[in-house]
């Protein structure tokens, strides 16, 4: 794995604990990338709880929130492949963070093994080797926003999916897992239907896994949109409050349901659908289905009709009730990472958000093509410019 040189602490970290040491610090202290997109080498040493990244389209503001992200479960703020990350298309890559929670130093790392036919991305806490991102309790999470999911309303129904399970594994890690098992498990079945149709035993094992794994992650994604709504249902200064509605089989009857009689029904439906999936090539029913909708709450809009500044202000609205949400969950406020927050966003909202950053518990890291607009920062945040993989200017 190509990564920076990481600075060992002397004492082992102290993790958050679950769920009743509220309102724990968490600070961001180095990011260290090494060919990583644009970047050869590059070290961001936050000096302030804001960072403001400046500079024009396509020198790498995206790209250093980006490899951020990726310290935390799933891949990343773009989803890109491991081998888009590397420089100029460089098999290894690394990025090394060092993270203060209360004070209490860890170490957190991530990039490609080297030395290996077919390159693997492998993980780093306190300079050791895991497995992967679930074989331990992450200590950090990071909720984030980019221009791309200003989109997120007039596209498919897929990319709000992926939104939403985010929003979920920032709060509850193992929902990577389970999606990864239920994904697993259904494309062998879309598999055994097109070749093995007459294995009976085999198909009903996966179809177990199916369901599951799949009730796990609709569990998981009721039990976040619940949460989100509740810390939602006010406004935070000029965004408004939203409410998110579910539009998913499995996730209505677990509403009615113990989750085991829903895995019985889930199981009997894929049975029952076999001749249909065989011929469509791919399962009908599942939680790869799923959808949702962000309303308005004041008057009921949906997030889908409303003007693309509003849409934008919903989804502020969303994310920063999110982030509420994990930091009392976790104990720890996440890093929240937004590109570009403030384009579409009318005066009033653009000074209502920087506000909120002001009280955020933990570090922010905000982008924009230039500074002026984050005039309001100044004296709380670091600025720094950013052009052809490095620093500018710093201030």
């Amino acid at each position: 794995m190509t990564t920076p040189t990481p600075h060992h602490s002397a004492s082992p970290p102290l993790l958050p604990g679950k769920g009743g040491q509220l309102s724990t610090q968490l600070q961001l202290s180095r990011l260290s990338l090494c060919r990583f997109r644009n970047y050869d080498q590059l070290t961001l040493c936050p000096q302030a709880p804001i960072v403001v990244l400046t500079g024009e389209n396509g020198s790498g503001k995206t790209n250093l929130l980006e490899a951020i992200s990726l310290l935390t479960p799933g891949r990343g703020l773009r989803g890109a492949p491991l081998n888009h990350f590397g420089q100029d298309g460089s098999a290894h890559w690394g990025v090394a963070s060092h993270i203060l929670v209360d004070g209490n130093p860890i170490e957190l790392g991530t990039g490609l093994q080297s030395g290996t036919d077919s390159p693997r991305r492998i993980f780093l806490l306190n300079g050791k080797p895991l497995r992967n991102q679930n074989a331990w309790e992450n200590p950090l999470a990071a909720v984030w926003l980019t221009p791309q999911m200003d989109r997120l309303f007039s596209e498919s129904a897929s990319g709000r999916r992926r939104f939403l399970d985010r929003l979920v594994m920032a709060a509850y890690p193992h929902h990577t897992r389970e999606l990864a098992a239920y994904d697993r498990a259904m494309s062998q079945r879309n598999r055994l239907l097109q070749t093995r149709s007459h294995e009976q035993v085999w198909l009903s094992g996966l179809e177990a896994a199916m369901a599951r794994h799949g009730v796990s992650v609709a569990a998981a994604r009721n039990e976040t949109v619940r949460q989100i709504n509740l810390y939602a249902q006010q406004d935070m200064d000029a965004f408004p409050a939203v409410q998110i509605t579910l539009d998913c089989a499995i996730a209505d009857r677990l509403e009615a349901y113990p989750a085991l009689h829903v895995e019985d029904w889930f199981k009997d439906r894929l049975l029952s659908t076999r001749h249909t999936d065989r011929e469509k090539g791919r399962t009908s029913l599942g939680v790869h289905k799923s959808d949702f909708q962000l309303t308005d709450l004041k008057n009921q809009r949906p997030a889908a009709l409303a003007s693309t500044g509003q849409q934008k202000s919903l989804l502020i609205g969303l994310i920063l009730a999110h982030a509420r949400l994990v930091r009392d969950h976790r104990g720890t406020a996440p890093l929240l990472l937004l590109d570009e927050p403030l384009v579409h966003l009318d005066e009033q909202r653009r000074l209502s958000l920087q506000k909120i950053l002001l009280t955020f518990q933990s570090t922010v890291l905000v982008t924009g093509t230039d500074c002026a607009p984050f005039a309001p920062l100044r004296g709380h945040a670091q600025f720094a410019s950013i052009g052809q993989g490095s620093f500018l200017s710093i201030s």
